[in-house]
């Protein structure tokens, strides 16, 4: 029985080590992160991270310890079915824990059910690893397989050697009580709240959190609960107090500054450009000559200087623009086509009142299923991979961004006016592949992003430059705006500037001589701005703040995972959701911004909810 009892509590602890040798490899991996953190928050991490990987660790535990009451008489069966039992926890743990490295520098977060939305979509999926280094994760993944499999067979093998003969009279209630006494890891403790993130997170710098995070039960928690919650787990108030304070930073009733010829109906062209950050844009302060195209065109609209995108993640900045709706920090509303057909939207609205509408992509609309969305909001004609030829699908997304110009183009010279079209680009996503010659020189995913953009910027330029001797340019008003902005290149550190995002308008449409538009906004300000200049309905707008209607409070408000941040002309703040903490603070804020940032995201996610 001693032997036995040995073998569960080494098991179990060797567990527990395993977990934490993977927090070593994450902060290494990231060591760039880590070396931003004193050393003591590296121990800190590991020692707050503890409880939730006991709590792992019992989870895994508890096959093995129901087993063990069978194995009074005859064991031989115990060690053939716990090594196979090993062998597979082991393959899925290491590689969750391998993924994650590579995700969370994308993604900025630990891995969760997120990942599994993007499975319906292999390919794509695939294409977006096309920066990371593969095959050493690859070898990183086999060789840590080996060694922890390795480990754990050999405490196997060796302590149940050592069995002797009990009789089930003992085993069966010892185990059982055992077994059962594991609920006590499991929740954490015997604390009234049950094990959770904000148990881990101690820290107002937000790696250090995420390096307290043990992966599997993190995957475990948002696979098993997030996807089938009802309940708004961003309550702080009252939901009528957090609406009506969320309302409030709406104005309605303000007159709009008109910036757009009135006479007829003006055709709308918006460009999406993929991972378009400020950081990259020398006329926003950001890096010189990545997009000179831009920077040259930016001097004939007018350009928005103080722009957020609303997530981190397409699928989101396809809802924030179209639809004017703000991002979710923990899932997408675009994931769930019950609740978007419910959603206004551009497309809708200019397409019940005369306007074609199109929507073009050299990629799979498939993708973070974001065709459902385009097909329920009112898209006459959806052009995507399968409209291009064999010899055009030159990237592993599909068509890069210079032929879906060549196409557009193709296509307005012919299309019937009034028209809306939205073009999405692709090539300045991972795996920032481009078939041009390279001119931002360099192999690390920074210059190769940073080449990609360039790339992308001289396709533009190209498309502009004839767009504008077309007939149709001089009633045409044109958007550039990206889905989202980049945590590359790392220029500054603050969250903000990774959501600080170009936005410029111009065509023959636009009256306002060209000028630089400071006002803070955010990229679901985008909807409602431009109905008003085009006096079409914008009621059904309620997150849309337009951005030339006088009185309006500027502010805009951004969500990662799990995070938001909160933009004001006078300063921000960005709050981590699980642990409580303000992570990042700047300016002079009053008091009482976080209470309206945390009533916002209540008042959001309940909509969301509710939809």
């Amino acid at each position: 029985m001693r032997k036995r009892l040995e073998f569960i509590a080494l098991y179990g602890l060797a567990w527990i080590l395993i977990f934490q040798f993977f927090r070593v490899i994450f902060l290494a991996y990231h060591y760039k992160k880590a070396l931003e953190l004193p050393s003591s928050l590296w121990v800190a991490s590991a020692g707050h991270g503890l409880p939730m990987d006991i709590s792992f660790s019992a989870y895994i535990l508890a096959i093995p310890t129901l087993l063990m009451m069978l194995t009074g008489h005859r064991w031989d069966w115990y060690q053939k079915t716990l090594s196979v039992y090993t062998i597979i926890i082991v393959s899925l743990i290491t590689l969750l824990t391998v993924v994650d490295l590579e995700l969370f520098r994308a993604w900025g977060f630990r891995i969760d059910a997120t990942s599994l939305h993007y499975l319906e979509t292999p390919a794509e999926a695939f294409a977006s690893m096309g920066a990371a280094p593969v095959w050493q994760l690859v070898l990183l993944l086999i060789a840590l397989i080996f060694l922890v499999n390795r480990t754990l067979q050999t405490i196997i093998r060796r302590t149940t050697a050592s069995f002797r003969q009990s009789p089930l009279l003992y085993t069966i209630p010892v185990f059982l009580v055992i077994a059962g006494s594991l609920i006590v890891p499991i929740r954490g403790g015997f604390q009234l709240a049950p094990m959770n993130e904000s148990a881990v997170f101690f820290s107002d710098k937000s790696f250090a959190n995420y390096a307290a995070v043990n992966v599997p039960w993190n995957y475990m928690r948002s696979v098993l609960n997030e996807a089938y919650s009802d309940e708004n787990p961003f309550k702080y108030a009252d939901d009528t107090e957090a609406s009506q304070k969320a309302t409030s930073l709406y104005n309605r009733i303000g007159a709009t500054q008109q910036v757009i010829d009135t006479v007829g109906k003006k055709n709308v062209l918006v460009i999406i450009w993929e991972s378009f950050t400020a950081k990259a844009v020398g006329s926003l302060g950001g890096l010189k000559n990545i997009t000179p195209q831009f920077d040259h065109i930016a001097k004939e609209g007018l350009l928005f200087t103080n722009i957020y995108a609303s997530g981190n993640r397409s699928d989101k900045g396809m809802v924030a623009i179209l639809s004017g709706y703000p991002a979710q920090p923990t899932t997408s509303i675009i994931k769930i086509p019950k609740k978007t057909a419910s959603l206004p939207s551009l497309p809708t609205i200019f397409k019940t009142n005369g306007w074609q509408t199109s929507f073009y992509y050299g990629g799979e609309t498939e993708f973070a299923n974001m065709k459902s969305y385009f097909l329920q909001q009112g898209f006459d004609r959806i052009v995507d991979i399968n409209d291009f030829d064999s010899k055009d699908m030159n990237s592993k997304w599909g068509a890069h961004d210079h032929v879906v110009f060549k196409r557009l183009m193709h296509d307005l010279d012919q299309e019937k006016q009034p028209f809306f079209t939205t073009m999405f680009t692709l090539s300045s996503h991972e795996p920032f592949e481009v078939p041009t010659k390279t001119v931002i020189a360099g192999n690390d995913p920074e210059h190769l992003f940073l080449n990609a953009l360039h790339y992308t910027d001289e396709s533009l330029g190209t498309f502009l430059r004839e767009a504008q001797t077309k007939p149709w340019w001089k009633n045409t008003l044109v958007v550039i705006i990206a889905d989202h902005g980049h945590p590359l290149p790392e220029t500054r550190k603050d969250k903000p500037s990774e959501f600080h995002i170009p936005m410029l308008w111009l065509g023959g449409a636009l009256t306002a001589a060209p000028a630089r538009v400071d006002t803070l906004a955010s990229q679901t300000d985008l909807a409602a701005t431009i109905l008003n200049q085009m006096h079409l309905p914008s009621g059904t707008f309620a997150w849309s703040n337009d951005i030339f209607k006088r009185g309006r409070q500027d502010f805009a408000y951004f969500a990662f995972n799990n995070g938001l941040g909160w933009m004001r002309p006078n300063g921000f703040l960005v709050r981590d959701n699980i642990g409580g903490n303000i992570t990042e603070k700047s300016g002079a804020l009053l008091p009482q911004e976080e209470d309206l940032s945390k009533a916002y995201l209540q008042s959001s996610f309940g909509d969301y909810l509710k939809r």
